[in-house]
């Protein structure tokens, strides 16, 4: 199975990210490492963010820093987009983040029935 190399390669990438942060410091950076992972073929997109600053490997990393700040880093607490219809096709991906936020750790993951149910629920977050 490939998804638990997957899977394992993106938590080493969050230790290489957190190993990167000071140790010692007034204030840390925030740093966060978001990857979206589809179940049907185990292909993984990931990208890291470092808020403010680093942003350049994300197209809306700059709102995504907002976004993420403003929901104090739960993604739970996203709005989301009520008014987006996806359709019911079954084709699960599942969207992690994992990082350093306002000086906590922090990590959520959820699976989505597809793209489109992430995209409605995560807005730009995950559009990378």
């Amino acid at each position: 199975m490939r998804l638990p190399l997957l899977i394992a390669g993106a938590g080493l990438s969050a230790g290489l990210v957190l190993a990167a942060i000071p140790a010692h410091g007034a204030a840390r950076p925030n740093a966060v490492v978001l990857t979206v992972t589809a179940h049907g073929n185990s292909s993984l997109k990931m990208v890291t963010l470092r808020c403010p600053g680093m942003t350049e490997g994300h197209p809306y990393g700059e709102v995504v820093c907002v976004v993420i700040d403003a929901v104090r880093g739960n993604l739970d607490r996203l709005p989301g987009d009520p008014r987006r219809r996806c359709s019911e096709r079954y084709d699960p991906v599942t969207a992690t983040m994992y990082g350093l936020w306002r000086n906590r750790t922090i990590g959520w993951q959820k699976t989505y029935p597809n793209a489109c149910a992430l995209a409605a629920k995560t807005g730009p977050v995950f559009r990378f």
